[in-house]
């Protein structure tokens, strides 16, 4: 049985108004006109199952029905103000609860009496990830991987540490110039948190097989790589599809950055949203096999040479979260199906473009989904809104 309490982290204050709790900048007011509230929030202190805190509100409080009561509770968990202090925090030890402390603090906003910030956290330390490239935007996320607690990581590049990588590539120094990333990473990651369980494959992927092998056993996938830059998202398709797993992915386009999610077997993946893409525009289908044609002959892309780090921060905030999303079920992802974009001009999430699942698309056709994310497939329709929310659920 939970021992309601109200939460740390969303202080109340009680003025002729009523009960105030203040979060993220916005208040939310429980009027009190007889006192119950307050007399309610008062004994909602962690120390009592509902049982008993309804036997001392209606010592005070008469009129109280166990149903209004219960209702009431209902409510306040509803509204995210409640969590369980009896909850248990068992296989996370004192090392973990502080090291972590500041993001428990964090999962505890979202927390309710069925779920506790423990329960986040461990979802985050027990779901096994794929970091695939370590430069540019992949070193930063690597670095808020290891720092949020996930501790079963497999990172995947095959490059050296260039000077024209440290604009942006911050995990790694000028003493590194000339040295394998992926020992580098590897060493940071290590000097970082040495209970990570860290595999590495030093290899560049120049194929779908390449892919499963890197990701067969992983939950998610967070892919930064861009070259071969027409068929790097093909395989990455083909070989997540098959490992069953989640792919974010995206990357920084000269002023802009995008990102978008492919969940197996529940949203369309790259093969639908190329062949609805090409369908639906001729001049972006013939740009494409221009650009195919173009690297098949060994030239880079002159956009590829644009990176600024202040994106490369943004496309790793808007990953990491997609992630955290993922990870826990917190709260809605916001990438699935969808090419979100944040440009430097109008730096705020937008939809450029959607997509749906193909039923007949030989890539992902017959692929059913992994029993960790299906219950997302009614949740992410209609698409998450990306304009600014409330604080409190439903506003």
């Amino acid at each position: 049985m939970p021992k309601p309490a109200l939460k740390s982290t969303i202080p109340s204050f009680k003025d002729e108004s009523g009960i105030n709790f203040r979060m993220a900048g916005e208040i939310l007011t429980l009027e009190d006109p007889d006192g119950v509230v307050s007399d309610l929030v008062g004994l909602l202190d962690g120390t009592r199952e509902p049982t008993s805190v309804f036997t001392e509100l209606t010592g005070r409080h008469p009129a109280v029905t166990r149903e209004e009561f219960d209702q009431a509770l209902a409510d306040l968990d509803e509204a995210r103000l409640l969590h369980d202090a009896d909850a248990s925090h068992e296989g996370l030890t004192a090392y973990d609860l502080e090291r972590w402390s500041r993001s428990l603090g964090f999962f505890e906003t979202y927390a309710t009496l069925a779920r506790s910030k423990y329960a986040y956290q461990r979802s985050i330390r027990d779901t096994k990830v794929a970091m695939l490239g370590v430069g540019g935007v992949g070193s930063h996320v690597l670095m808020d991987l290891v720092a949020m607690g996930f501790r079963d990581i497999r990172i995947v590049d095959f490059d050296t540490v260039e000077l024209s990588n440290l604009n942006r590539q911050v995990l790694y120094g000028e003493q590194y110039i000339g040295k394998s990333k992926i020992e580098q990473a590897a060493a940071w990651v290590k000097g970082y948190n040495s209970d990570v369980t860290l595999h590495t494959l030093e290899k560049k992927l120049m194929s779908a097989d390449d892919v499963y092998e890197a990701v067969h056993d992983r939950d998610i996938v967070i892919a930064a790589i861009d070259r071969p830059k027409t068929r790097a998202l093909t395989w990455l398709n083909e070989g997540c599809l098959r490992a069953g797993a989640a792919l974010v992915t995206g990357g920084v386009d000269t002023q802009r950055a995008v990102h978008f999610t492919v969940l197996p077997g529940i949203s369309g993946c790259v093969a639908c949203w190329k062949s609805a893409a090409h369908a639906a525009d001729a001049t972006s289908r013939d740009i494409y096999l221009q650009q195919r044609t173009e690297e098949d002959a060994g030239l880079r892309f002159g956009e590829d040479m644009a990176a600024f780090d202040g994106l490369v921060s943004l496309q790793t905030a808007f990953l990491v979260g997609e992630l955290v999303r993922l990870a826990t079920g917190v709260s809605t992802p916001l990438s699935v199906g969808r090419l979100l974009q944040v440009t430097f001009q109008t730096p705020v999430l937008a939809e450029r473009e959607t997509w749906q699942r193909d039923p007949d698309c030989p890539a992902c056709k017959g692929v059913t989904a992994p029993a960790r994310f299906a219950a997302l497939r009614g949740a992410l329709t209609p698409a998450p809104p990306l304009v600014q929310q409330g604080a409190w659920p439903n506003d």
